[in-house]
């Protein structure tokens, strides 16, 4: 073989092969919350609002843990890279929380199509690094959804993804 095919051949490889975090997927939130969500629906009288997929900033888990609890007026559901996480940040990669009567940690920084008023915090770190978190009111409920690791322009997508939960109707 001669030196010109070994070196295309090896570009070919190369560029075959997704370089580790460039990629981005979504995970399907419905079918990953299958099992919990029946128990969360029957013990809250909060609406279950969630979108139908999640997208990532990077490679989705190849497995992913769910959790839910829940009681008479709130819930969460909590998606994670291992078992057992308890919302650890090395596992933990996004939660879906709810809380009739919130009200937005700060002032109304976005409104939801819809009109939906809504509280936007990106990702800091300092010690450990907080995930993008999107609070927002429908109906005398405040929903909060966290997410490790978003796409880019996070704040547009999560904002979009809850006008689509919204629009859903409860799960």
């Amino acid at each position: 073989m001669g030196r010109g095919v070994i070196v295309v051949a090896l570009a070919a490889a190369v560029l075959a092969v997704p370089a580790l975090g460039s990629s981005t997927g979504s995970a399907d939130v419905l079918k990953v919350f299958a099992k919990q969500l029946p128990t969360v629906k029957r013990k809250t009288s909060v609406a279950v609002l969630l979108p139908a997929t999640l997208p990532f900033g990077g490679e989705v888990p190849a497995r992913l843990f769910a959790t839910g609890s829940a009681g008479r007026t709130s819930w969460t559901l909590e998606l994670d890279g291992a078992p057992n996480c308890g919302s650890a940040d090395a596992c933990f990669l996004a939660s879906f929380q709810a809380r009739r009567g919130g009200h937005l940690p700060g002032n109304r920084n976005l409104t939801l199509r819809g009109g939906q008023p809504a509280f936007y915090k990106g990702i800091t770190c300092g010690a450990s690094c907080s995930p993008a978190t999107l609070w927002f009111t429908y109906r005398g409920v405040l929903y909060a959804w966290q997410h490790k690791d978003p796409p880019r322009n996070a704040k547009a997508v999560l904002a979009r993804l809850a006008a689509q939960a919204i629009s859903a109707g409860p799960r």
